[in-house]
């Protein structure tokens, strides 16, 4: 009996071992295939190795070809610009079919600009207002979009009031940046370790841009769309469309927040983790 307990402890030890073998490498070739999106057959591979073996190039910028143009943009080595630029411009993560081409679109977590971009060659003649709280990222974003006249960048944090925020890191990277209110207990407790950014509401975007309305709102800031969604909002009726990315994991209700906001919008559609709603 005792023989045949440690063959099956060996077993399952083989077991997950080999599993465990076999997640690492589906991981390295998800990576690598990620790198080759970005960059082609024969600098994606060197470049991810590069990155991978020599930890100082990590953040190192390095240009890639937006597919199907001449756009370049640069990306940060090791960083999540790899996963971004393949989900907007390789699986076309925001290729919604709108009844109307936009004409403005708000582009609220512009990230380092890339979903900006993508909106200027997808609908061409659109103004895109590109909101961005990171101070790493937006200046990233201003290089990427400087040959756009079309975009326009704006150093802040979508939020329901005009005011001060503190940014965090979850640890999820350069892509899952969060903000939060400056004036929380958690937040004094902590300020020394935080940068603070502006607040910017929708109605002041309406204002400051000149703007009747917003065809297209784009969000994605990392579980602010709680707050953001949270109590019932005038300038709605002044948006046709919204694509959001919702983000319960980080924050508990943000899916119920805004879909409770958007009740009268009567079209909705998934893709991928991004939904669209849109008024018929």
């Amino acid at each position: 009996m005792a023989g045949s307990a440690d063959k099956g402890t060996l077993s399952a030890r083989l077991t997950n071992g080999l599993g465990l073998i076999w997640g690492m490498a589906d991981h390295v070739v998800d990576k690598l295939f990620r790198y080759i999106g970005c960059f082609g057959l024969v600098r994606g591979p060197l470049l991810f190795f590069f990155s991978g073996m020599w930890p100082p190039a990590r953040g190192m910028l390095c240009r890639a070809t937006v597919p199907g143009s001449n756009i370049k943009v640069s990306l940060r080595l090791g960083s999540s610009d790899i996963s971004v630029f393949n989900g907007i411009f390789r699986w076309l993560e925001y290729g919604w079919d709108l009844e109307q081409s936009p004409r403005t679109v708000v582009d609220g977590g512009a990230y380092i600009g890339l979903s900006a971009i993508y909106f200027t060659m997808r609908y061409p003649g659109v103004r895109v207002i590109a909101v961005e709280a990171s101070e790493s990222n937006f200046n990233l974003l201003v290089r990427n979009t400087s040959a756009f006249p079309n975009i326009e960048p704006v150093h802040a944090a979508l939020w329901p009031q005009p005011g001060s925020l503190e940014l965090t890191d979850p640890g999820t990277g350069l892509w899952g940046l969060q903000v939060r209110d400056a004036g929380t207990q958690d937040s004094v407790r902590q300020s020394h370790d935080l940068d603070s950014v502006r607040a910017i509401t929708i109605p002041d975007i309406l204002r400051d841009y000149r703007l009747d309305k917003i065809d297209l709102l784009k969000v994605d800031i990392e579980g602010s769309e709680k707050e953001l969604f949270g109590a019932p909002a005038p300038w709605l009726d002044q948006v046709d469309a919204i694509c959001i990315e919702l983000h319960d994991w980080f924050k508990a209700g943000c899916s119920r927040a805004f879909f409770s906001a958007v009740e009268d919008f009567s079209v909705e559609a998934w893709r991928g983790e991004n939904v669209l709603v849109a008024r018929a």
